[in-house]
């Protein structure tokens, strides 16, 4: 960059668009906005037509669209994070069943439906 100048081809600039948008889905293609005037020039008495960029951005695009960007191609959707569940104790246990170094521990309020049930087994005798 010895000049101070740097150029992105059409297709550079709706991926660093998507990716900064966070866009996920669908093609989308390159869209400038003009602003055409014709006027007379100060120095020129001739007719001249003064030309103007309003605004850049993407838009939707058909995916025939040679000049299209697929945003499920080039910046998919992260996978969806694995959800821990809640064990009975109130610790919470990966699905992947790893606790790392999460340790489990079975005090009385865990056994105490057992014991009951035991009891009531024993009296029904």
């Amino acid at each position: 960059m010895a000049n101070g100048e740097l150029m992105l081809s059409h297709i550079d600039i709706v991926k660093a668009v998507i990716t900064h948008q966070d866009i996920h889905e669908g093609c989308w293609c390159l869209n400038i906005n003009f602003n055409v005037s014709a006027t007379h020039g100060g120095q020129v008495p001739d007719p001249c037509v003064a030309l103007s960029i309003t605004g850049i951005g993407i838009m939707r695009a058909d995916r025939n669209n040679p000049m299209a960007v697929d945003a499920s191609v080039f910046n998919p959707a992260p996978p969806p994070k694995a959800v821990p569940i809640q064990a009975t104790n109130g610790t919470r246990v990966p699905l992947n069943g790893s606790l790392g170094s999460t340790k489990i521990h079975f005090g009385p309020a865990a056994y105490r439906s057992v014991a009951v049930q035991s009891a009531a087994a024993d009296r029904d005798k």
